[in-house]
């Protein structure tokens, strides 16, 4: 079908909104605010829970009705839920009825040469993107054996030849309970433009991907910036983001999300500040920075370094870490009060210079009132006593040096140049047994943690968040300041925690203040630490068999 007067069209938009903390943010602002002026009439879903600011935001939109629901039955079932609303005999004098959702971000490409481009089209349904499909049914729950290609549906548009048909409202009447994620892919998104092309429907994808079917399943998730530049998709989808290593590891480089992110930062076609707030408040901090390889590597620069004070606590082998931050404005040695008398009274090493503050709770409270650009923490480090000397002195001493101590201070200061940044924590240890520890970072969490995160009012949570290792960190001074400064207040009633719990909650502090942490390594230690993985890995995939052709999803489900 061809629209009939493309001056005058009848279009209405149907946007599926969720949100775990019921937070519409500014990307949602930005997403509505492109994509709007298009539509006559916006009828917003919310699944779950929305705080009164997001609700007075909708509201007072033009053109728009809210409705609130339950959050269950997905995208399908609130679109249901509008289409309801509407009623069919409201749906039989719309031209076009698009369904789109909070899934996808933009734009960042022209949504009127979209329009004008799709409006000229003699078709009855058309998305944005398509999955290719694949030769399989990846959930057991599909009606054909195998994924058919599809249209995403963060956004399909339906038009009134197909709106006004029985196909269409029995599909909708029809539709079956949507209880996971699984349910709502095979059960609505990847049957749909299967079941309505049956019917004789013609469809297209604004984003014509057909000459990428031999290199990817998923071109929007594996391929963003050529489809933004070069064949003017308006949107990106989020998760792309945070969807983890996984998301992409079988079928396509891993670079895509930190190629993404790079894109939009240099071409501007996106606010970045809006984007790192959304992806702090709203992602998991292991995902995006798995995700996006947010690693660091030293280099030499020629940045001049920002005021820094170091913060060293007492415990064991403090005077190796007072003597690694030498370089810092200000050093703070904090401790309970009798321990730092019997430092003081007895100390090998030359305090000269060194601030001695007695704490509480935890040698941050003595941060709470600091003014420095960046605080550097050489904290307990949690390293057994029961492991020989040297294997503990040397984990030490690589942490230190991952942070660019006690020389390169100021070639790890220049990553705070980047405004996301709000923390480096040294690179993990691959020997003895802190290897088998990798994989296993979401273990750590406990009652107590969360206890001690409501009462300091951090909010962010995440399974297996980006922890210091061996104690060492830099972390912006405003950052370390506030928790400092909270830290202190609520010392009286805060349980005990161990050395790794301290770690998460200065982490998940960073994520609350909209920043993300990277991990710090310089060059020396990079080539120590992709050697031993490269031969761990050997070792791996060798005792458990050759598989020819195997990816590493498929060996790793061989093995579980």
């Amino acid at each position: 079908m061809r629209l009939a007067n493309l001056d005058a069209v009848r279009r209405v938009g149907i946007f599926f909104f969720y949100d775990g903390d019921g937070v519409a943010d500014e990307t949602v602002t930005t997403l509505l605010d492109g994509v709007q002026p298009h539509f006559e009439r916006t009828i917003v879903v919310v699944n779950g829970a929305l705080d009164e600011a997001s609700r007075a935001a909708f509201e007072a939109r033009p053109g728009t009705e809210l409705l609130q629901r339950e959050n269950q039955g997905f995208d399908s079932w609130a679109y249901k839920t509008a289409i309801e609303h509407i009623g069919w005999d409201g749906i039989a004098e719309i031209d076009e009825l698009v369904l789109y959702n909070f899934t996808i971000l933009g734009p960042v490409a022209s949504v009127d040469a979209m329009f004008a481009d799709m409006d000229a089209r003699d078709l009855d349904f058309w998305g944005l993107t398509v999955h290719h499909g694949a030769p399989f049914d990846p959930w057991g729950l599909l009606e054909t054996p195998t994924l058919p290609e599809h249209l995403q549906s963060h956004w399909i548009a339906v038009r009134a030849s197909m709106l006004q048909s029985a196909p269409f409202r029995r599909y909708w009447d029809e539709l079956p309970p949507i209880p996971d994620y699984a349910h709502a892919v095979a059960k609505h998104e990847a049957r749909f433009t299967h079941h309505f092309a049956s019917f004789g429907f013609r469809w297209e994808p604004f984003v014509d991907t057909a000459d990428l079917r031999q290199t990817t399943f998923y071109p929007l998730n594996s391929m963003p910036v050529e489809l933004i530049r070069d064949r003017g998709c308006p949107i990106f989808k989020r998760k792309t983001l945070f969807a983890g290593i996984d998301s992409v590891i079988d079928e396509h480089a891993t670079g895509n999300a930190r190629e993404l992110y790079r894109f939009l930062a240099a071409s501007g076609r996106y606010d970045m500040g809006v984007l790192d707030r959304h992806l702090a408040r709203s992602a998991d901090q292991r995902g995006v920075f798995e995700t996006m390889h947010e690693w660091r590597i030293l280099a030499p620069s020629a940045a001049s370094r920002p005021s820094t004070v170091a913060l060293v606590e007492a415990s064991e082998g403090w005077e190796q870490r007072v003597d690694a931050v030498r370089g810092a404005d200000r050093i703070v040695l904090a401790g309970a009060p009798g321990t730092l008398a019997a430092i003081d009274a007895s100390a090998e090493v030359d305090l000269d210079g060194v601030e001695l503050v007695g704490v509480r709770a935890h040698p941050l409270e003595a941060l709470a009132d600091a003014e420095e650009s960046l605080a550097v923490l050489a904290l307990a480090d949690g390293i057994p006593a029961e492991l020989p000397g040297l294997d503990r002195d040397d984990r030490r001493a690589d942490a230190l040096e991952s942070l660019g101590l006690p020389d390169r201070l100021a070639d790890a200061a220049a990553a705070f140049d980047d405004t996301a940044v709000g923390a480096l924590v040294s690179a993990p240890a691959l020997q003895r047994g802190w290897f088998g520890e990798l994989g296993h970072e979401a273990d750590g969490a406990t009652a107590r943690l969360e206890l001690a995160a409501s009462r300091l009012a951090i909010r962010a949570r995440s399974n297996a968040p980006v922890v210091p290792q061996a104690g060492a960190a830099i972390v912006r001074g405003t950052v370390a300041a506030s928790l400092g400064a909270r830290i202190r207040d609520a010392a009286a009633e805060l349980p005990q925690l161990s050395v790794d719990e301290w770690g998460r909650l200065l982490a998940l502090a960073v994520q609350d203040a909209g920043l993300r942490p990277q991990v710090s390594i310089s060059a020396r230690l990079a080539e120590q630490r992709l050697s031993v993985m490269q031969h761990q890995l050997r070792g791996l995939t060798g005792a458990v068999g050759r598989g020819v052709g195997e990816s590493y999803t498929q060996l790793l489900g061989r093995i579980r």
